[in-house]
């Protein structure tokens, strides 16, 4: 796949930033905050298509062939160009999911009529076009192939999640203090 996004990162509100390298091995360390849902800077006022495909990086077929359950607001999606993102939109995105449930949210599938009054309708109105956040859920197979495309364009979080994160990080499941900054008298 190719790297996320091919411009700037939009500008969100000023915030502490703090890069982390993880070895791939720990990658799973995050899959608690992706399975809830992690914030993401994003251009919004696109397609739903636009920001996976351009945004994110992820190949169109990928997207065709692999991330066949999609839900946009809580509501399953099946046309990825006229689902309208919007600052604040909530992205769920799991590979094929098992059983009816599984068959009836999949996107295009043949029981897709069957949930018609709950589907993402065509998104219609103004929209505004910008610097915003998404709040992007990863499952299943998704997790261990897009969790790294996701890490790379950044991730906004509470301070209790960084704080989680790092003690699931550390090898001695304890957090880790940052070393104390100041003059020392003696």
């Amino acid at each position: 796949m190719k790297r996320a996004g091919t411009g700037p990162l939009p500008a969100v509100a000023a915030a502490e930033s703090l890069a982390l390298r993880v070895p791939p091995g720990q990658l799973d360390a995050f899959f608690p905050l992706f399975q809830r849902g992690v914030t993401v800077p994003a251009l919004v006022g696109c397609s739903l298509k636009s920001l996976l495909c351009d945004q994110f990086g992820i190949p169109a077929d990928y997207v065709a062939g692999r991330i066949l359950t999609i839900f946009c607001d809580n509501q399953p999606v099946d046309d990825l160009d006229r689902t309208i993102i919007r600052h604040g939109s909530r992205i769920a995105l799991s590979a094929a999911m098992p059983g009816l449930v599984g068959a009836s949210m999949r996107r295009g599938g043949p029981l897709a009529g069957m949930r018609r009054g709950i589907s993402h309708g065509e998104d219609s109105g103004a929209t505004v076009s910008g610097s915003g956040t998404v709040l992007v859920k990863l499952f299943n197979l998704l997790l261990e192939e897009l969790g790294p495309l996701i890490l790379s364009r950044g991730l906004l979080l509470e301070r209790d999640d960084l704080d989680d994160l790092l003690r699931r990080l550390s090898p001695t499941g304890k957090p880790r203090r940052p070393a104390r900054v100041g003059s020392s008298s003696g």
